[in-house]
């Protein structure tokens, strides 16, 4: 039988092939450094010279500060643009006429909160007891033009006379089709 023979360190001498591409790469490498460098050189150069021909001319910079400025007060009159063009998108004429046709002897409307984003309408009233609070808000829901009527929130007036009820309620629109 013969003799096996390991040798665990061995030298290897590196392949020529293997070697030409090591070098040509770190070649490569080299000048792409040299041309980074010379343009960067000549950017600088070039920004020197502009510098120079404004402070000849009188030319001042753009400010760029005043321009963000302007251009957030700009989208801030969009926003609100957009938000009036979609209050005056909802249809008006069917909540007041829905709202009329929930009103009570008994009870007073005070306010209408529209949240076009969510179809929503608050609508803060006054009651003379919670069983014509209950009745508005079940005529409020009986209305073709609104529904998912809820009741937010209520309170007794103590400072007035004759204690009425003072209630917010929570009703979508339907969408004009």
């Amino acid at each position: 039988m013969r003799a096996i023979k390991l040798d665990y360190v061995t030298t290897r001498t590196p392949s020529v092939p293997g070697l030409a591409v090591f070098v040509l790469a770190v070649l490569l490498l080299v000048m792409a450094w040299q041309y980074y460098s010379a343009m960067h050189e000549q950017r600088l150069k070039t920004d020197k010279l502009i510098q120079q021909l404004r402070k000849q001319s009188g030319i001042q910079p753009l400010n760029t500060g005043a321009q963000k400025k302007s251009s957030a007060e700009v989208l801030a009159k969009m926003q609100a643009a957009r938000q009036l063009a979609n209050d005056l998108q909802m249809p008006w004429d069917a909540v007041f006429n829905a709202l009329e046709t929930a009103a009570l002897e008994d009870s007073a409307l005070l306010a209408i909160e529209p949240d076009t984003k969510k179809h929503q309408l608050k609508i803060t009233a006054e009651a003379k007891n919670k069983d014509v609070m209950f009745d508005y808000m079940q005529r409020v829901e009986n209305t073709p033009e609104l529904f998912d009527v809820y009741l937010l929130k209520h309170e007794i007036q103590e400072e007035v006379d004759q204690h009425p009820l003072r209630f917010v309620l929570v009703a979508k629109w339907k969408a004009a089709s």
